[in-house]
């Protein structure tokens, strides 16, 4: 067995620990007291860096200089030029992307994603248009940031032996942001186009290659808008940045389960390209046993994600890519190699990752519900994995009583049911087009739907003048039945800011949403604070706003600005 060369898994961090993180946000700046617009930020440039390395990048945008600047898990030192930072990157980081703020004394920027990465680090250089200006690759384990300009195509050369497998994958609209829908190509020293990959994962294309003769080979990137236009031209700008990765060592993309618990993360098997036949890897928390500052959360949404679940990741310095693991409280388990006829027991609650290898395959599961329990199940996929979810559920008696064969393309299927009867029942699991494939996972978790609630935040960011309220809307999602009034409340505020608690009542408008009045009579502030929810009825249940949710993340706190009254 072949284990990965990470550090130990570190603990889960409890909610004492996040509190006392939030205080320990890189802060650079703070002394300056000129007023000033508050900043903006689009991007920072090369867009991510490797751990273990100290990266130089330029802030994009419309700021002051100097400025503060807040990030979770990096060490950051602004230059003396305008827009420059020093971004550090411990060794062994437990996350692949951060989020960067801007800050000053009349408000903050929106956060902007830099990604983390284990390859050398290299920078696209141009002319690389043509394939024999493409620019070469000093070996095949590299991570290249780049930027496409309008009408540009960029080349780089690499090369690769008979039979050997490069996998290159492209960050740019997905987790970057960037205004562009990639297309990627192998071809040879000619031209000729010998593979190419579209919309792999979102609209960011991923190429996995085989080479059939030993030689220089091409790999190229373009894009078109990723909003249509009338134009015809490939597109670009300031703002289409990318990272793509090229390696013929191992890739990683996800993790065999999907899920592990909470408490422990344990040992997952790493799935992608050129691993090792019995590689294992321990899940680390995300950000490591002690995250600073804003932690990225999955959102909740639709797809029903438990409130107490965080991410863990899997990664190592060998490895281009890294897999996020979802830490869950439920058991979870793996349903791989099963005889087809099979019927696999299904905890309740429990999370299990199946996949449905050969064409027309049906997963079958056995759940044990006692008349009157509703149980809820979620199967959820991947952009990336080539399966469309259908489920049916069955009763004791062999009866259907639920199907779900028509869900929403925006969010997981979710199978919802109350029982009629004690017994067995057998939910099956398909892909809608009976396709199979070595990558069609799918993770089902079943729990009973029990009365929760959600709340999330309307910004990322207020500003409240001394002395001016104001407002911010919470959202309320409710979820079963029987949750009573919810007190919502702004914790973790600094002295001389004030919140009024409110209450969602369990009807009229506030059971939707609500409003939190800030009032200001301190000195400045800047930094991160927190909204909870309390319910009592049916049991006490305390639940923290998330924020709205930006490229498929959402955090736990809200950036508040304090704007100290002028002095007379």
């Amino acid at each position: 067995m072949i284990r990965a060369d990470i550090s130990q898994r570190a603990r889960v961090v409890t909610r004492l620990a996040v509190r006392a993180c939030l205080t320990t946000l890189v802060a650079v700046g703070l002394g300056h007291s000129v007023m000033a617009a508050a900043p903006t930020l689009t991007h920072v440039f090369p867009p991510g860096g490797q751990r273990g390395s100290t990266v130089s990048v330029t802030c994009k945008g419309k700021f002051d200089w100097p400025v503060s600047v807040a990030a979770g898990g990096v060490t950051i030192t602004p230059g003396t030029e305008a827009g420059k930072l020093d971004i550090r990157i411990p060794e062994e980081f437990a996350a692949d992307r951060v989020w960067i703020r801007l800050h000053n004394a009349e408000g903050a920027s929106n956060a902007v994603p830099f990604l983390i990465g284990s390859l050398k680090e290299v920078s696209e250089v141009e002319p690389n248009n043509a394939p024999s200006k493409a620019q070469k690759l000093e070996g095949a384990e590299v991570t290249m940031n780049g930027v496409l300009t309008k009408g540009d195509v960029d080349g780089f050369a690499i090369t690769l032996e008979a039979g050997q497998v490069v996998v290159a994958a492209v960050d740019a609209s997905t987790r970057l942001g960037s205004p562009i829908d990639s297309i990627l190509q192998v071809a040879d020293e000619r031209g000729f186009v010998l593979a190419e990959n579209h919309d792999e994962v979102g609209l960011d294309p991923r190429l996995v290659f085989r080479a059939s003769r030993s030689g220089v080979h091409v790999i190229r990137l373009f894009a078109f808008p990723s909003t249509p236009d009338s134009t015809i031209a490939f597109s670009g700008g300031d703002t289409s940045i990318y990272r793509l990765t090229v390696t013929t060592g191992p890739f990683v993309d996800h993790t065999l389960p999907m899920s592990t618990a909470l408490t422990d993360g344990g040992a997952v098997e790493p799935l992608g390209w050129n691993l090792a036949a019995g590689t294992t890897a321990a899940v680390v928390p995300f950000g490591g046993a002690e995250p600073h500052g804003l932690l990225e959360l999955e959102p909740q949404g639709e797809d029903r994600v438990a409130s107490e679940s965080r991410l863990g990741l899997v990664f190592s310095p060998q490895w281009g890519g890294s897999a996020r693991v979802r830490l869950t409280p439920y058991p979870a388990s793996a349903n791989i190699g099963h005889a087809v006829d099979e019927i696999v027991p299904l905890a309740i609650p429990g999370a299990v990752t199946g996949r449905l290898t050969v064409s027309r395959q049906m997963d079958r599961y056995r759940l044990s519900l006692k008349k009157g329990q509703p149980v809820v199940i979620v199967a959820e996929g991947r952009s990336e994995f080539p399966i469309d979810p259908v489920m049916q559920l069955k009763d004791p008696k062999g009866g259907v009583v639920a199907t779900l064969d028509d869900p929403s393309p925006r969010r997981a299927p979710i199978l919802a049911h109350t029982a009629t009867q004690d017994g067995d029942y057998e939910l099956t699991i398909r892909d809608r087009h009976r396709r199979g494939s070595d990558r069609a996972f799918y993770q089902l978790t079943a729990r009973m739907d029990a009365p929760d609630f959600e709340l999330t935040t309307s910004a990322d960011a207020l500003v409240v003048t001394s002395d001016k309220p104001a407002e911010l809307t919470v959202n309320v999602q409710r979820r079963g039945s029987g949750v009573g009034a919810i007190t919502v409340e702004a914790v973790d505020l600094p002295e001389g800011v004030t919140v009024e608690p409110v209450i969602s009542e369990t009807k009229g408008d506030s059971s939707k949403k609500v409003k939190l009045s800030f009032l200001a009579k301190g000195g400045a502030y800047s930094g991160p604070v927190r909204i909870r929810g309390i319910a009592q009825e049916p049991t006490e249940t305390r639940r923290f706003a998330r924020t709205p949710v930006q490229l498929g993340a959402c955090f736990d706190t809200l950036w508040l600005t304090v704007v100290a009254k002028p002095s007379s």
